[in-house]
């Protein structure tokens, strides 16, 4: 290193930086990790105790790297520090994964979370218990309800029970609770609720105790996530400013007939849905643009309009429901399409978008033996409802394709990107796997197990003379290219499978036009 001036320029520049005012270092500091914020602590001398009075503590025990005994001393120490300084605490982050010595965390957390919450100005609090077994009671916990300044909250196995109501709720300007697995009372949840106007994002996930869920037109929410698949619930949104809203198994959601002017974001998932859901959606939901069905009840046949929606994601469990399925989806302005799922009976789409992309996802439960040449047609039906995207479709295990009949009778669809998956074929019928599924698309590109590329490389290139495909006489050009993941880079003609871990096979197909 250069020196000037008699001192080392690295040395020179941490001491300019240390002559900065110490609230704008502690606010630089804020931005790293615990472990990284102490390891500035080498930097300099200025530096040794600056980590000490950042405004945001984290402390996890899971990373902890001493003794898990002496973790809770720690932590005891260090808030000791802040308060004898007197400083504020932004962000006080606590994660106990050491069971067997929760009744300490306990007793610590009872005599620091009012000192901290009362005194410090805290704004967010996160408190995590890492068990699968019980809910842990921390009745002091309900004080950070008495905070003034607290704007984020986030528990996750802990117990809300209080011997008397809930009264002094004074969080007026709360804006994020999150609740995990944690244990609360309809009155108390709606005792927040109601003196907390400016919430914007609840998470109700698995909470033990909590049945009735309402949010009324006072409230200032945005965001919603309820999660919780074992019992019937009573959800009530009635806000106009939601955005998002996420439901995961809430067995029959009514909400969607009212009006959510600015709703964007709809993801629900093992829901049982009616008919009402999809008649006058345009006018329920005018500006939704990403609506997420998984696995849900009641879609066996739907209609569905929408001039916002950008983005529509279909995943269907079990084949049953699937080959039942008749979708007419009349999407104008869509971007996206994703469907998961055994192929589905049949779906329509219509929409005047010149730029869009579908991704199909096919899997299934059945056996090798159990689809034939009619679910070829039924892909291939589908593929052609998409053909005006940019398709991708993904092949799952085991093989879901068996082609009987002559490949003339199928009218091959273009596909960007094929891949395959699985790797659990059986090899005797690789050969008339791919025999029907070129005879149902045209993929610009084919990715595939490693296992399965030798075979491919055989097919398409070695032996193509030696077998005799319908197929055959489309494709035009074989080369095969090694690509990066991340970054999508590649190079031409790599040689043999084996020398590269990514491998894909880019086919150029005559156009059907210039067949004779």
């Amino acid at each position: 290193m250069k020196k000037h001036g008699g001192e080392r320029n690295g040395d020179g520049f941490m001491d300019r930086i240390s002559q900065l005012p110490q609230l704008i270092l502690q606010h630089v500091l804020s931005f790293l990790s615990q472990k990284e914020a102490v390891q500035t602590s080498l930097l300099s001398k200025s530096w040794r105790y600056l980590w000490c009075t950042r405004p945001n503590i984290e402390f996890r025990e899971s990373r902890f790297t001493g003794n898990k005994e002496t973790f809770m001393s720690v932590l005891d120490k260090t808030l000791q520090g802040y308060h004898d300084q007197m400083l504020c605490i932004q962000e006080f982050c606590v994660e106990i994964s050491n069971i067997d010595s929760v009744s300490e965390s306990i007793s610590l957390l009872e005599k620091w979370i009012p000192i901290v919450t009362m005194n410090m100005r805290l704004k967010t609090f996160n408190l995590s218990f890492s068990s699968n077994v019980t809910y842990f009671n921390l009745p002091v916990i309900l004080v950070v309800f008495e905070s003034e300044f607290l704007h984020k909250l986030y528990l996750k196995r802990c117990m809300l029970l209080s011997q008397k109501p809930l009264d002094m709720v004074l969080s007026k300007h709360l804006q994020t609770l999150s609740l995990k697995r944690v244990y609360i009372k309809d009155e108390t949840f709606q005792k927040i609720m109601s003196s907390c106007p400016f919430i914007e994002y609840v998470v109700l996930h698995k909470c033990e105790g909590l049945r009735i869920i309402k949010v009324n037109k006072g409230h200032n929410l945005k965001h919603f996530d309820f999660d919780d698949y074992r019992c019937n619930y009573i959800i009530k949104i009635d806000v106009p400013t939601i955005e998002t809203i996420k439901i995961g198994g809430f067995p029959n959601w009514c909400d969607h007939r009212k009006y959510f002017p600015h709703l964007k974001s709809l993801h629900l998932k093992f829901v049982k849905l009616s008919a009402e859901l999809f008649n006058n959606f345009s006018s329920n939901f005018p500006c939704l643009e990403e609506l997420s069905l998984w696995f849900c009840y009641g879609l066996d046949e739907f209609h569905l309009f929408s001039r916002s929606m950008k983005h529509l994601i279909l995943a269907l469990l079990g084949s049953i429901k699937a080959a039942s399925m008749k979708a007419v989806i009349d999407a104008p302005n869509i971007v996206k399409f994703e469907y998961e799922g055994d192929i589905p009976g049949s779906i329509s789409f219509t929409t005047t978008s010149t730029k869009w992309k579908s991704n199909i996802v096919v899997q299934s439960n059945g056996s090798f033996d159990d689809y034939t040449s009619s679910r070829c047609l039924k892909l291939n039906e589908l593929l052609k409802a998409l053909s005006e995207s940019e398709i991708s479709v993904n092949i799952a295990n085991p093989p879901l394709l068996v082609l009987d009949d002559d490949g003339g009778l199928y009218e091959p669809v273009a596909v960007e990107n094929l891949s395959l998956s699985g790797y659990y074929w059986p090899f005797s019928s690789h050969a008339r796997f791919l025999n029907c599924l070129f005879c149902v698309c045209h993929p610009r590109y084919v990715y595939a197990h490693p296992s399965f590329d030798e075979f491919l490389w055989k097919i398409l290139v070695t032996e193509r003379e030696m077998r005799h495909y319908f197929w055959q006489r489309d494709l035009e050009e074989v080369s095969m290219e090694a690509f990066d993941e991340n970054v999508n880079e590649r190079s031409p003609e790599c040689g043999l499978p084996g020398k590269h871990k990514n491998i894909r096979f880019r086919l150029k197909w005559i156009e059907l036009s210039d067949l004779p």
